[in-house]
């Protein structure tokens, strides 16, 4: 049976690959820190001292992460004071190379813990297709172009080595098997964001007409939801 030889998950190149060579996706994040900054002045903290909980979808290797959570705990902080403690949860699947992460943490120049000693990281190594957090624990929710991984590869694609540009009857099967993962995915974010909590997703797009260019900036889609 063909399905028996399709793989549910991608393993992700170690040993720091993901930080030398995603500049592109670095890139497309930039694009939304505005809406970051903008979600963090909205969000409803809550009274007391209990700590703010960020949780960073689809975290890689860490490098990309640094400069949004840095962006994050700087608005943050305008809001809470210096010592309120800030939980940053960097999740992704259990063969991430988390190793790298920490070192991202350790050494970087953008490391957001520099000079923070009441900021703790953490790391949960489980897909985000399925519960990562408590419910109604998560302040602000950040993943960048990590949504674009489904949760399984439903099928081979036997004309291409991408999906969107295939013309066999795998396309169908990838589009159905991505917008069942979309539908998970903000079902479990739902679940997990705090009443008046924030969440943005940043994903690479196509053009209206369903093709893609090369234009960075008209390629990337953010998507941002409100806990009511």
């Amino acid at each position: 049976m063909l399905n028996e030889c399709v793989p549910s998950h991608g393993i992700m190149e170690g040993k720091g690959s993901y930080n030398r060579h995603a500049t592109l996706q670095a890139d497309g994040a930039a694009l939304a820190l505005p809406l970051l900054e903008k979600a963090i002045g909205e969000i409803e903290l809550g009274s007391g001292n209990g700590p703010i909980v960020i949780a960073d979808y689809g975290s890689s290797q860490g490098r990309n992460s640094m400069i949004p959570m840095r962006v994050a705990i700087r608005d943050l902080r305008k809001r809470i004071g210096p010592s309120r403690p800030v939980l940053v949860f960097h999740i992704d699947q259990p063969s991430n190379d988390f190793n790298s992460l920490f070192e991202v943490l350790h050494a970087d120049p953008n490391r957001y813990v520099a000079d923070e000693p009441d900021v703790y990281p953490a790391a949960i190594g489980k897909s985000f297709y399925d519960k990562v957090l408590p419910p109604a624990s998560v302040h602000i929710g950040w993943s960048s172009y990590a949504v674009v991984w489904l949760s399984r590869a439903p099928t081979r694609i036997p004309d291409h080595f991408i999906a969107v540009r295939s013309t066999s009857p795998a396309r169908a099967q990838f589009e159905h098997q991505a917008a069942q993962d979309w539908q998970a995915f903000l079902a479990l974010r739902a679940r997990e964001l705090r009443s008046g909590g924030r969440l943005l997703v940043v994903l690479p797009g196509a053009a209206d007409d369903g093709s893609t260019v090369s234009n960075r900036c008209s390629t990337m889609r953010v998507r941002y939801w409100r806990k009511w």
